[in-house]
C-alpha cells in the first residue's frame, strides 16, 4: 500500500509541476501582451512574441504534449493577431475571421506540406519490411568483425535515410537490429560493444538526416525560412553537395572516437554472420510490396535529385510518391492503413510552428527581437567568420533547453535569418550560416534528453548518461572543427560561402 501511495504521490508531483508551468507560461505571456510597447515594435509584434514565449518554455518543459501545444498554439495566434490593430489605426482591429488563416497559413505551405508528405512516405515504407532488408544486407556485406559491424551501422543509417524521410522511423528500425545483434553475440547491452552500438544508434539517424534535404523534417521547413526571407532556394542536389560531404566526414570521426573511447570483448562477434544470415533468411524472398516500394523511391530519389531540370518542387514530388505508394495496384498500402501509422503530432506541430514563424516575421517581431538581441549587443560589428562562429557558440546552448531538434530549430530560426538581414552586408553567406545552425542543432549528441533518437536508444538500457557524455564531448569538438574547416576548405569551392 506504502508504494502504491509514493507512486500516485510522485504521479501528482509531475502532473502538479506541469500545471504549474503552463500557469507560469501564461503569466509570462500576459505580461509581455500587457507590457508598454517598445520603440519599433507594432502592437501585432509584441503580442505575437508574447503567444512564442509561452509556446517554447511549453517546448523546453514538456508541460503538454507536442499535439496539444500545436492546436493551442493556433488558437492563441488567433486571439494575438484578431484582437491587434489591423493597420496605423489602433482602434481598427483585425478580427478573428481574417486571423484564422493567418493563424493556419503554415498548414498551406510547401516546408509544412514537404514534412506531411515525408512522415507519410516513411509510414508506407516501415509497413513493408525494405528498411530491414537493407539493413541487413549491409551488415551482411561489412562482415563481423566487431569494427566492421560499427561500419555496418554507419552505413545502414546513411542508407535508410534516402528511404526512410523521418528521423524517428529510422531510429525504430535501427534500435531493434542492433539489440538484435548484441542478443545473437551473446553479450550484455550494457557491454563495450552494445553501448558502442546503441550509441551510434541513437546517435546516426539525426546526424546523416542533416545531410539530406528529405533525411529530416527541419530541413524542408529551414529551406522555406530561407526562401520566405528572400534568399535564394536550395534544392534537393544543392543541399546535398553542401551538407552530405559534412555528414560523411563527422561519421568517419564517429567511428573512429567509437572505436577507441569503447574496449570492444571480441576483435570477431562470434556468431554474427550466422545471426544476420538467419534474418534475412526469416525476411524471405523480397515481396511485391518491397519490390514496389523500391521502384516508387528510386524514382522519387531521381525527381528530387534532377528538380533543377524539371523545376518540379520536391514538396510536390513527395506528394506524387505518397499518392504512388497508396494508388490501388501500384501501392503498397491503403489510405486507412497509413492515417493509422502516421504521427499526426508532429504534422500539427509543424503547420503551427510555421504559421507562428511567419506571424513573427509578418509583424515585424523577428527584426525587433533580431535588433535587441543581436545588433545591439555589437555582434552585428564582428568579421563574417567571426560573426558566423559566435551564432553556431550561441546556438550549442540553447540547443540544451530544447528536447526537441524541431522545436529548437524552428523557434531560432527566423530569428537569426532576421538579424542576418537587419546587417544588409551582401557579402554575409546567410544561407551558409542557417545551414551552419541545422547542422548544430542535429549533430549535436552530448545527453540522450535533447533528442528523441538518443532517448529511444536510451531506454534500450545499454548505456549511460556519462557513457554519452564521454562520447558527446570529444565529438562536438569534431563537429565544430569540421564547420569551421569547411568554411574555409570545401563551402566556398560550392558557393555556399564568401
Amino acid at each position: 500500500m506504502s508504494t502504491l501511495v509514493h507512486v500516485a504521490f510522485e504521479q501528482t508531483g509531475v502532473s502538479t509541476r506541469k500545471f504549474l508551468t503552463v500557469l507560469i507560461g501564461f503569466a509570462i505571456m500576459i505580461a509581455i501582451i500587457m507590457a508598454p510597447s517598445p520603440a519599433g515594435l507594432s502592437l501585432a509584434g509584441q503580442r505575437v512574441i508574447a503567444v512564442m514565449a509561452f509556446v517554447v518554455l511549453m517546448w523546453i518543459t514538456e508541460a503538454i504534449p507536442y499535439g496539444v501545444s500545436a492546436v493551442a498554439l493556433v488558437l492563441l495566434l488567433i486571439l494575438a493577431l484578431g484582437f491587434s490593430p489591423a493597420g496605423s489605426d489602433a482602434s481598427a482591429m483585425l478580427g478573428t475571421a481574417k486571423a484564422v488563416p493567418l493563424a493556419l497559413s503554415g498548414f498551406s505551405n510547401s516546408g509544412w506540406l514537404f514534412v506531411a508528405a515525408g512522415l507519410a512516405m516513411a509510414a508506407a515504407i516501415t509497413g513493408t519490411g525494405l528498411e530491414k532488408r537493407v539493413a541487413y544486407l549491409i551488415l551482411k556485406l561489412v562482415g563481423a568483425s566487431t569494427h566492421a559491424i560499427m561500419f555496418g551501422i554507419i552505413l545502414t543509417a546513411f542508407a535508410l535515410t534516402f528511404f526512410i524521410p523521418s528521423v524517428i522511423a529510422r531510429e525504430a528500425t535501427l534500435v531493434p537490429i542492433v539489440i538484435g545483434l548484441t542478443e545473437a553475440f551473446g553479450v550484455p547491452r550494457n557491454s563495450q560493444i552494445g553501448k558502442a552500438m546503441l550509441l551510434l544508434a541513437g546517435i546516426l539517424p539525426s546526424v546523416t538526416g542533416v545531410g539530406v534535404l528529405t533525411g529530416a523534417a527541419p530541413n524542408p521547413v529551414m529551406v522555406n525560412f530561407l526562401t520566405g526571407a528572400g534568399q535564394p532556394q536550395v534544392g534537393y542536389l544543392d543541399w546535398l553537395i553542401y551538407l552530405f560531404p559534412y555528414t560523411v566526414a563527422f561519421s568517419i570521426g564517429l567511428y573512429f572516437l567509437i572505436t577507441r573511447l569503447f574496449k570492444f570483448e571480441f576483435a570477431t562477434l562470434p556468431g554474427g554472420r550466422d545471426y544476420i544470415t538467419a534474418r534475412i533468411a526469416e525476411l524471405g524472398p523480397m515481396s511485391a510490396a518491397e519490390k514496389r516500394a523500391s521502384v516508387i523511391m528510386a524514382l522519387t530519389i531521381l525527381l528530387w535529385a534532377t528538380d533543377k531540370i524539371h523545376h518540379v518542387e520536391a514538396s510536390a514530388i513527395s506528394v506524387l510518391c505518397v499518392l504512388l505508394l497508396v494508388l490501388p495496384g501500384v501501392g503498397v498500402t491503403t489510405c486507412n492503413d497509413l492515417y493509422k501509422r502516421i504521427d499526426w503530432n508532429s504534422i500539427l506541430l509543424f503547420g503551427a510552428g510555421i504559421s507562428m514563424a511567419e506571424m513573427f516575421t509578418r509583424t515585424g517581431g523577428a527584426a525587433w527581437l533580431s535588433k535587441v538581441a543581436f545588433v545591439e549587443s555589437g555582434m552585428g560589428r564582428l568579421s563574417v567568420t567571426a560573426l558566423a562562429i559566435t551564432i553556431f557558440a550561441v546556438v550549442f546552448f540553447i540547443r540544451f533547453c530544447f528536447t526537441s531538434i524541431t522545436s529548437c530549430l524552428t523557434a531560432i530560426t527566423p530569428a537569426i535569418i532576421g538579424f542576418l538581414i537587419s546587417l544588409h552586408n551582401p557579402d554575409l553567406p546567410i544561407v551558409g550560416i542557417v545551414l551552419g545552425v541545422a547542422l548544430i542543432a542535429q549533430c549535436l549528441s552530448i545527453i540522450p534528453v535533447t533528442s528523441a533518437p538518443a532517448m529511444i536508444a536510451y531506454g534500450a538500457g545499454g548505456f549511460t548518461t556519462r557513457d554519452m557524455i564521454r562520447l558527446g564531448l570529444p565529438l562536438a569538438a569534431i563537429m565544430y572543427g569540421l564547420i569551421v574547416l569547411f568554411m574555409f576548405a570545401y563551402w566556398p569551392l560550392v558557393g555556399l560561402w564568401k
